[in-house]
């Protein structure tokens, strides 16, 4: 920006091609750790709080709302990811320094927060990090704050395993971190949250870091026992082997597991989020799914949403799996993504 706006600049130019068609050799820079990146002024903390999320019913009480972004990278090599290839590995903020965050939003005014990331247990693999995320939980308690999880959190994480890939690893609930994570009080804890349950039924295969079927159920109700009171459950659908008679089990499945945490917990908000399978440039994923030839439509401005198909399957057309992504909807309570536009 130094050099587009004819100032001097402040390090040497990397990674950019000019308009005369140089390019300046790149050179090695390491990336700031979460741990470094400097805190807000207060006056620009206040100028960033939100008082809407995607519809969420949020009191008066509740608004207004913060951010914070505690870690990057990811422990995972997931086919459909960018992230692997950045090359950052896992890197997160020391618990002391979450809450040096957290108490600048709660100063500027904020009621609530929303963790976007979706690797914040990322950490539990690390040596002592399942103590350092009940320590940030007891914190955003302390300071009296809500918390939306709006991008997801792995469950299989939840797990006396922790998610560490090994032969017989317990996949059993951690009872103890998933109240931490998940219990709401009414006055502080998780308020919302979505579950990135993609397709823990069918296609497995896909994503290593999802759990059988079985254990996902175990801890889908273990979160419903917490007392969180909305959740936004979002399955992946699209893939090239999906057909009606897939998609129809998974239907059955899901249904059943709404049924069964509803009669734990009655006044759980519950939706299904039905997202279009995406062909994300730089992943493997988006590499098949160019090279398979279902992809109808390869355009940023359309699969870039991820609620609009664009790509067909070997048995369903686009437009089948939009119609499908309707049908699914249907499942739950509550309708959390008014403004979805599923349809073609």
């Amino acid at each position: 920006m130094d050099y587009v706006l004819g100032n001097s600049p402040r390090e040497a130019l990397s990674g950019v091609i000019l308009a005369n068609g140089n390019q300046p050799p790149p050179r090695v820079r390491r990336p700031l750790s979460p741990e470094e990146w400097p805190l807000p002024e207060l006056s620009v903390a206040k100028q960033c709080l939100g008082s809407e999320h995607k519809g969420l019913p949020l009191p008066e009480e509740r608004l207004l709302i913060g951010s914070v972004f505690t870690d990057i990278g990811c422990d995972r090599r997931c086919d459909f990811c960018q992230t692997p290839e950045y090359h950052i590995g896992y890197r997160a903020m020391s618990p002391e320094r979450v809450l040096q965050w957290l108490k600048i939003q709660k100063e500027a005014g904020a009621k609530s927060v929303i963790s976007s990331s979706d690797q914040f247990l990322g950490r539990l693999v690390q040596k002592g990090g399942r103590d350092d995320v009940l320590e940030i939980m007891k914190g955003i308690r302390e300071l009296g704050l809500a918390v939306l999880w709006s991008n997801g959190l792995e469950l299989k994480k939840m797990t006396l395993g922790r998610g560490i890939n090994r032969k017989n690893a317990d996949l059993t609930p951690d009872e103890e971190l998933i109240s931490a994570l998940w219990d709401w009080d009414g006055k502080a804890g998780c308020y919302f949250a979505y579950l990135p349950a993609e397709r823990p039924l069918f296609g497995q295969q896909n994503y290593a870091k999802l759990l059988p079927w079985q254990e996902h159920c175990e801890i889908v109700k273990a979160i419903a026992r917490a007392g969180t009171p909305y959740l936004n459950y979002g399955v992946i659908i699209g893939f090239p082997d999906d057909s009606n008679e897939t998609l129809s089990r998974l239907e059955e499945a899901v249904g059943g597991l709404y049924e069964d945490i509803l009669a734990i917990n009655p006044s759980l908000n519950f939706q299904v989020s039905p997202l279009a399978i995406s062909p994300i440039p730089g992943t493997k994923q988006g590499l098949n799914l160019r090279q398979s030839g279902l992809l109808r439509f390869d355009d940023p401005s359309i699969f870039g949403g991820m609620w609009t198909p664009s790509v067909d399957t070997h048995h369903l057309s686009y437009e089948e799996i939009a119609n499908w992504q309707i049908r699914l909807m249907q499942i739950g309570n509550w309708n959390f993504e008014k403004e979805c536009k599923c349809n073609t």
